[in-house]
């Protein structure tokens, strides 16, 4: 038995698998990434500690090694060896991207879960997966999608629908790159209506309110990319796909007309008049603080002549 091993055993830690389903359901909570362990993440191990309820002596017991090249020994508590262990398997059974990966993506050395990790985290969690496609967490793959997203080159004579978007049938990548577009949207209008402003999730953390809108809609083949998308929270979302109100170009708000024809019992909650309290004429919506993934102006024109206008 190595040096490691007897002194895992001797301490009673958890066994390899069970820290792995532990770091799986935490990441999970966490949005499906955190700052890899060796870069003062100190909270999040001793989260994980928590859920393992480790004593003190199993926390802070440490653990003795010679570095050769340079001739000295290095002192480690041996709760984050086990840790480290842990997390490297789950990246070798694909469970997790490694920070060395992450870091070519974003720049930022990260543990984050895979589309796999994330399907075992949502087992554990007891969470149907279909509930994949609403959540606010990150995958590897998902942040690549988001990543092409964001940093694509502005087009100036962009077509916002794509004509050959006409397949009903759903893969694995049409899934991926619909929570791509979802992450890149919400995120970019920092998870709150670019019209009303509401910003508000679950009890759990683990679902926004919030909406990514099409601009032009999928319905009409409108493309999954970040200048054909808007916030919007899910009534003025359904508002925005109807055509109760459209955008004009300097992204200011121009409402139909017809809203001031509703019988005088529709578009109320008690006393509040939703539609005309909360969808105001020449209200300019707020917009992300990177100008080069606003709305472009030919997903606007599209929707004011196919929707607004019809």
């Amino acid at each position: 038995m190595s040096y490691e091993s007897k002194v895992f055993k001797e301490l009673s830690l958890p066994n390899r698998n069970e820290v792995i389903q532990v770091l799986l359901m935490s990441l999970f909570k966490h949005n499906g990434f955190v700052k890899e362990f060796g870069s003062g993440n100190q909270d999040f191990v001793n989260e994980l500690a928590d859920v393992l309820s480790l004593s003190n002596q199993q926390r802070s017991f440490l653990m003795q090694t010679i570095v050769r090249k340079e001739g000295r020994i290095k002192t480690f508590p041996a709760w984050h060896r086990l840790l480290f262990r842990a997390a490297d398997i789950a990246a070798k059974e694909k469970l997790l991207a490694h920070p060395k990966d992450t870091f070519k993506l974003t720049g930022r050395r990260e543990w984050m879960l895979t589309e796999k990790g994330i399907d075992e985290a949502l087992r554990l969690s007891k969470i149907p997966i279909k509930q994949k496609q609403e959540l606010p967490v990150l995958t590897y793959e998902v942040q690549k999608i988001k990543e092409k997203l964001e940093k694509a080159k502005r087009i100036d004579n962009y077509n916002p629908v794509d004509t050959s978007k006409k397949s009903t049938i759903i893969t694995r990548e049409s899934l991926l790159r619909t929570r791509g577009f979802r992450q890149a949207i919400i995120q970019a209008y920092k998870f709150q209506c670019c019209l009303c402003g509401l910003k508000i999730a679950s009890p759990n953390s683990l679902v926004w309110e919030v909406e990514a809108a099409h601009i032009v809609p999928n319905r009409f083949h409108g493309r999954d990319d970040i200048w054909n998308g808007i916030a919007l929270c899910h009534l003025h979302h359904w508002s925005f796909d109807v055509g109760w109100f459209t955008l004009r170009q300097d992204f200011t708000i121009e409402v139909n007309e017809r809203i001031n024809t509703l019988p005088s019992d529709y578009g109320y909650m008690g006393s509040f008049d939703v539609l005309r309290q909360t969808i105001k004429p020449n209200l300019q919506i707020k917009l992300p603080e990177n100008k080069s993934i606003i709305p472009h102006e030919n997903s606007i024109l599209w929707h004011r002549n196919n929707i607004f206008l019809h």
